[in-house]
This record gives C-alpha cells, structure tokens and sequence, in this order.
C-alpha cells in the first residue's frame, strides 16, 4: 500500500507554548525576550516534531497542532487503514473507489490511533481498494498539559546549555590548593544533540503519548 499525503489547511500556529509559558520557562516576567523565546519555541517543537515521527505532508512542516489533511491511498489491502496523522481526528470525507462512505455505517475512527475500521452490516472487515481518499482534521486546536510541560523542560534545558560547551560532561574545580580544574568529556555522541535523539532524554520521556506509530 502507498500513500500520499498533503496538508489542505494548516495549522496557524506550530508552536507548543503561550506567551506566559515561554516566560515561566525562561524565568522571566516581562516581554524583552518573546521574540527570541518564540523563535525558540518554534525550533523545539519542530524537534519535539521529528523525536514523535510526525507524518510530513505535502504544503506544510509536521506539526501535533490541528491540521485539515488530504490523505490518498493506493493499493490498499489491509484490516485497519491507518491515517498519517493522529489525535482529536474527525473524518470529514471519505471516497473508496469513488464511492463515499458515511461514518458509523460505513466505518469508524478512533481518534487518538488513526486507525479506521470498515464496516459492512455493524462488523469489521478488510479494506480492499485500488483507492481510497480521506480527508479529515487531525492534531491539537489546544496543547495538551504533558506535551506543554515536555516543551517548557526541553526550553529550559536549552536555555542552560547555552553557552556552555555540549561534549563537557562534568566540571570539577579545587579552588583551596590555589587552583585545580578537572573535566571530563563525552567521547562519541553527546546526550540531547541529533546524533543520539532530536530531544534530550528527560523530555523524550514525556513525550511517549505522542509518538506515532509507522505503517508497515
């Protein structure tokens, strides 16, 4: 089965914290820093984007942010369809060989997985079509507490590591005996940077409710 997937509304919006949040997380309390904090925020959660796999469509970066998709599937012979894109979904059109199907008759979405199953007569059967479009909204219209929460840690995190080299792993310094400095460093791949994860591991943590699932 192939599939192609295109963004046919996209989300206004694709990051993950409000004004306030980004505050909270940078320790600050007025608006001298939300243009930098905002254009942080944006490039968290493109990481936090790739950490969770989140389908890349056609017209628009991934986003966990609510997205109307255009979804087309050929070929397809399968027990449960699964959409590219999860959470809060709402099918609003779906054509299986030019036929259109009604929901609840004709199929039903769980709408945290974005698995479909068909239906004929109120029982589940295989999918099996040369093609089949579904178009549908899918994505949050507001960030769930645990995903706002991984963006604020991942924030902070972000914001203490900066000026500070990434492969130190640990600083010892003797000041009494006049001076002693010790330093050890990560030798092969640094915790938190793209060789090893898109997110550090504390705010990978977090996230395992909005990783996606492939389809084989």
């Amino acid at each position: 089965m192939h599939s192609i997937l295109v963004v046919t509304v996209a989300a206004t919006d694709r990051s993950l914290l409000t004004v306030a949040e980004r505050r909270e997380a940078a320790g600050v309390e007025d608006g001298s820093q939300d243009t930098k904090l905002a254009a942080l925020d944006l490039r968290n959660s493109a990481a936090i984007m790739t950490e969770c796999d989140v389908a890349v469509g056609a017209g628009a970066e991934p986003t966990l942010r609510q997205e109307t998709l255009t979804e087309t599937f050929r070929g397809v012979d399968v027990q449960d369809l699964l959409l590219a894109r999860h959470f809060n979904i709402e099918i609003t059109s779906l054509i299986q060989d030019g036929e259109t199907l009604a929901v609840e008759d004709d199929f039903v979405v769980d709408p945290e997985s974005g698995l479909v199953a068909r239906l004929v007569n109120d029982r589940p059967i295989r999918w099996c079509a040369t093609k089949i479009v579904a178009v549908y909204k899918a994505g949050f219209a507001e960030v769930p507490g645990d995903l706002a929460e991984a963006a604020m840690d991942f924030m902070r995190l972000t914001l203490a590591e900066r000026g500070r080299d990434p492969s130190l792993k640990s600083e010892v310094i003797d000041i009494p005996d006049v001076r002693r400095v010790e330093r050890d460093f990560w030798v092969g791949a640094i915790p938190g940077q793209a060789t090893e994860s898109a997110v550090p591991e504390i705010v990978a943590g977090k996230l395992t409710r909005f990783y996606n699932p492939t389809v084989a």
